[in-house]
């Protein structure tokens, strides 16, 4: 029998708890054992605390264990893609896409990224006090725009509207999922807003497919076995599976450098001795290996909160009995923090993944990107995009927290920055 965490109330269960401290919340259960029950009001959920269990799930019983009602609500609203998909459909899928984001493929895109890290950067002022957070959306949906779409009018107009219809349309796909049916079809303001929002999308997105091939991802996907109409259901879900993630983790790893004057130091120095004043391109990216810790880094100690999947049928998971129909979640903040793993896990502390055999030890634990079947397909160009537009920025600014407090970080399923005010400095190479 699976134990049930302590603490719960009648009727609510873990509700209160949880709602008081939600990330403190999960990673507390690992002392209860590798899974544990909790309540909230009357359903029961499974919690998996074991890296083990965890990877068997999203591995070994992938067609047991499924993604959960959510994506499925989501998908009446974003399509067949990658990002809500799931079983055959999702794995064929899977298979036609794949070749686009091998990592033999990925150096192509860099260049692209650097210009667009040069060309935002470009438009600070030396002493000039910049909102990180907002910047790095602007320059985030920018780059996923470009990396997307390429370069010509059909993309132009692609970009111009994901930067200025895609945050929006986000917010209101999860809106819609939480509603009702009957909710979904009132004529209020927020319907009518994600309707509109979603069609200037699509429509944009669906010209720059009739438009055809350039050099961007969509390029590749319309050289593909696939329906235009799939097409753009796969860009739907790339815009939104790498939108938040990646202007998360660029905001998350300049306020930790600005945090933090020795890891910057040694991040500057070493863009000195790889990139010598040069550009950052395909041929240097892979030598920046503390970059890439650091990296690393903020994409463990800012992790998911909670992933849920949902069991289709009895099952055991390693000795552990499942029922049909059961909630399964996990915790990538909470297997990231576990401190028999990473040491003084709450401090930021690139140094770690430099250990001898460090990767290897944290390889079952560590799992940013997922794990099985539904493992971040685009995890290569996100680390691409990531890394070279850290080196671009660093390798000329200094982003010093300005003066005030900025605020803690949005509680949702990712941490996602909140007010995060920092002062431009120009850098010159060698000055650290």
């Amino acid at each position: 029998m699976v134990p049930i965490a302590p603490g719960g109330l009648p009727l609510l269960g873990h509700t209160p708890a949880l709602l008081r401290g939600r990330w403190d919340f999960v990673s507390a259960l690992r002392v209860h054992g590798p899974v544990v029950r909790v309540r909230v009001g009357p359903k029961e959920l499974y919690v998996l605390n074991d890296p083990a269990l965890v990877r068997s799930v999203l591995v070994e019983h992938a067609d047991t264990i499924e993604r959960d009602g959510f994506f499925k609500q989501a998908r009446l609203h974003i399509g067949d893609g990658l990002a809500a998909s799931d079983g055959p459909l999702h794995r064929g899928q899977r298979r036609i896409l794949q070749p686009a984001f091998q990592r033999s493929r990925i150096g192509a895109y860099v260049d692209v990224i650097r210009r667009e890290a040069e060309q935002a950067s470009a438009q600070w002022l030396p002493g000039s006090t910049l909102a990180l957070d907002r910047e790095m959306t602007e320059l985030g949906l920018t780059t996923l725009g470009r990396l997307i779409f390429g370069e010509n009018a059909a993309a132009d107009a692609a970009v111009a509207e994901v930067r200025r219809s895609l945050p929006v349309f986000i917010q209101e796909v999860f809106t819609r999922t939480l509603l009702p049916e009957w909710a979904r079809q009132l004529p209020t303001p927020g319907n009518r807003r994600f309707a509109e929002t979603g069609r200037r999308l699509r429509d944009a997105i669906a010209a720059a497919v009739d438009a055809g091939g350039g050099a961007g991802l969509l390029g590749e996907f319309a050289r593909m076995d696939m329906s235009p109409e799939l097409v753009r259901d796969e860009v739907v879900s790339l815009l939104i599976a790498g939108n938040d993630n990646t202007n998360a983790t660029l905001s998350w790893v300049f306020h930790e450098l600005g945090r933090d004057e020795d890891v910057r130091k040694r991040l500057h120095a070493e863009l000195d001795e790889v990139l010598g004043g040069e550009p950052v391109d395909a041929e240097n990216l892979g030598a920046l290996v503390y970059t890439r810790s650091v990296v690393d880094e903020t994409l463990r100690l800012y992790a998911p909160w909670l992933v849920v999947r949902r069991a289709n049928r009895d099952v055991d998971v390693m000795g552990h009995h499942i029922p049909r129909g059961s909630d399964v979640l996990y915790s990538h903040h909470a297997l990231h923090r576990d401190p028999a793993v990473f040491p003084d896990p709450e401090r930021f502390d690139p140094g770690r993944w430099a250990e001898p055999g460090y990767r290897g030890r944290v390889r079952g634990v560590y799992m940013p990107f997922g794990a099985g079947v539904h493992r971040c397909i685009g995890e290569h160009l996100f680390l691409a995009q990531i890394v070279t537009t850290v080196a671009t920025v660093c390798a000329r600014w200094r982003l010093d927290p300005a003066a005030g407090r900025p605020s803690r970080p949005r509680t949702s399923a990712l941490p996602r920055p909140g007010h995060l005010p920092v002062t431009a400095r120009r850098r010159v190479a060698g000055h650290r």
